[in-house]
């Protein structure tokens, strides 16, 4: 046989040696490149080294301008209690409990506020779906207590190939956002009071009631906050349920999701959680830097009529 065609078990070793090592370099060097850059997302923050916090506030996009420019200082010298905002744009109920799983492994807090908001409850693509998406799964960083997290949650409905990105660094080395400008910069408009856009509302809703979703969406997301109401109860944290401010337009225009206020009523009560309603304290369109997210003035003018009470241990100051 022809030298050139004889099987060359060597040479296969060594180019497989190759690839692994060019591979775990890309590894390295992706989650580098992403620890370097701003923490952007819960699992970096919590991936790095920080202090527990007197309240950890759980939420999706309604939550993020509590913890962004001076807010937390400032909710901290107003009311006395230091907060850690992990909030995270679009995170429905199965990403919450996955988030308040990854910081209680090795971070504490005294209580926990968990922001609600109807439209995480109604949808997959706000739960199972939502950690596979390019704007999240390559923002998340290497983390072995994540990976555990994560492969946890495989059974309950995460995709595995998901996880299998997160852990091998697929999704890392090939994120196609690397070098694009955040899709949503909140921090570049706090301080700004657009006018009221019908067509921007119109549009707003239905990115978040996409609907087609199967009847059982409602039921699981209400499983999935009662765990995570199990969950930092047994960590020795207290938990209140919170609907943050809206404007009038926008909770006009929420559809109703069927057998959610209900359901969110009767979890309350059985497990003797506050259940907070803020939804109508804040109505004026001026406190919003768009259709349905606080500014700088509405962050502190609901610290001041209701989220300082909340922190205080007042659950149902109003």
């Amino acid at each position: 046989m022809p030298d050139s065609e004889r099987w060359h078990p060597l040479r296969i070793v060594l180019f497989l040696l190759i690839g692994a090592l060019l591979y775990a370099g890309l590894f390295v060097w992706s989650d580098r490149a992403l620890r370097s850059g701003p923490a952007r997302n819960p699992f970096l923050s919590m991936a790095s080294p920080s202090e527990g916090a007197d309240w950890l506030i759980l939420g999706a996009s309604h939550g993020i301008p509590l913890g962004i420019a001076d807010m937390p200082a400032r909710i901290t010298q107003r009311s006395g209690q230091r907060i850690r905002v992990l909030a995270l744009t679009g995170a429905g109920p199965f990403v919450l409990r996955i988030v308040a799983e990854r910081w209680f492994m090795d971070h504490r807090s005294r209580g926990v506020v968990i922001l609600l908001d109807d439209f995480a409850f109604a949808h997959r693509r706000w739960n199972r779906d939502r950690l596979g998406d390019d704007d999240l799964l390559p923002k998340i960083p290497a983390d072995i207590r994540t990976a555990r997290v994560l492969a946890r949650a495989v059974p309950r409905g995460l995709s595995w190939k998901t996880w299998l990105a997160q852990v091998t660094g697929f999704a890392r080395i090939n994120d196609r956002r690397r070098l694009a400008p955040p899709t949503w910069s909140a921090e570049d408009r706090f301080d700004s009071s657009p006018r009221p856009s019908p067509a921007a509302l119109r549009s707003r809703i239905a990115f978040l009631f996409p609907g087609g979703d199967d009847d059982g969406t409602v039921g699981r997301a209400l499983d999935e906050l009662e765990a995570t109401i199990l969950l930092a109860r047994a960590q020795g944290a207290r938990v209140v349920l919170l609907r943050p401010p809206l404007p009038d337009a926008f909770r006009a225009a929420v559809p109703e999701v069927p057998g959610l206020a209900s359901g969110l009523a009767e979890l309350a009560q059985r497990l003797d959680v506050p259940l907070v309603d803020h939804s109508a304290l804040i109505p004026e369109p001026r406190y919003y830097f768009d259709t349905d997210h606080l500014n700088r003035s509405g962050v502190t003018r609901w610290l001041d009529l209701g989220l300082g009470g909340v922190l205080a241990g007042n659950d149902g100051g109003q």
